[in-house]
């Protein structure tokens, strides 16, 4: 397996090269978020709400639409550069969303079980299973098939996939932070805001608006490193011919294999 170094640097330095082509489609969730932020007056009657709830709706939508779409354009990038299938990529999206629904229920489900009946079965039903999406994106596998062939990708690698599982996105979480705190604090200086507005009951509207913004244009970078993980899994221990092949980012393995719960 790629280091859990190997596999962050990789990720940002994906997101680097490949930044205007997935800002470009992030940036869709900013058109309804614009309508929610126009109609969210202090004395907004029900007409304003509807249409609140509308743009929020839709929102949402957006985001599961996008929450597939990325990693299999991702995947394209990865494997062929030179050839990228969007118009194939954004049919076969409508195609999938109900199975990736679906198995995102029953991977909630089982997770949530685990933990309803002791802490750690769920944790570790959350690492078996934390990958079954991908495998509905990019091996047409459904339901209890992809939650199994989730199972299959992490035996013998329990722990080192639930260190990438947990390190990596935690990575990006304060590199979230970060990029907010530093633009709320720009941001403060030129308007002039205090500390006091900035954590009182009504702060003020941009604060909002930049962390929306950060947030759409830093979720590339999560989706980037699960599916470079899930790449980096099957090629491992290749499960189909068609993921098997070697990536564009020459991912390599370790050597490093076996753990008593992932058998």
């Amino acid at each position: 397996m790629l280091p859990l170094s190997e596999l962050l640097k990789k990720s940002f330095e994906f997101y680097r090269q490949n930044f205007g082509l997935l800002a470009g489609y992030m940036a869709w969730l900013l058109l309804p978020y614009a309508g929610i932020v126009l109609f969210s007056l202090p004395e907004s009657n029900g007409f304003l709400k509807l249409l609140i709830f509308i743009f929020s709706l839709t929102q949402a939508l957006i985001g599961i639409w996008l929450s597939v779409f990325i990693p299999l354009l991702i995947k394209d990038l990865v494997t062929d550069k030179t050839k990228i299938r969007l118009t194939e990529l954004q049919n076969k999206v409508w195609l999938i969303i109900p199975s990736v629904i679906l198995v995102a229920v029953l991977q909630l489900a089982v997770t949530l079980g685990g933990v309803i009946l002791l802490i750690i079965p769920g944790l570790i039903f959350w690492v078996w299973f934390a990958l079954s999406q991908y495998v509905v994106m990019f091996e047409n596998k459904k339901g209890l098939a992809a939650m199994s062939q989730s199972r299959e990708l992490v035996r013998g690698r329990f722990w080192p996939v639930g260190a990438r599982l947990l390190v990596g996105p935690a990575v990006f979480g304060v590199f979230l932070i970060l990029l907010t705190a530093l633009a709320t604090a720009i941001f403060s200086t030129i308007s002039g805001t205090t500390i006091e507005q900035l954590t009182g009951s009504t702060p003020p509207l941009w604060l909002d608006i930049i962390s929306t913004i950060a947030e759409t244009f830093s979720v590339p970078i999560l989706l980037i490193y699960l599916t470079l993980l899930y790449l980096d899994l099957v090629k491992v221990n290749p499960l189909t011919p068609a993921l098997s092949r070697p990536t564009s980012l020459e991912l390599r393995g370790t050597g490093r294999e076996g753990d008593s719960l992932g058998e």
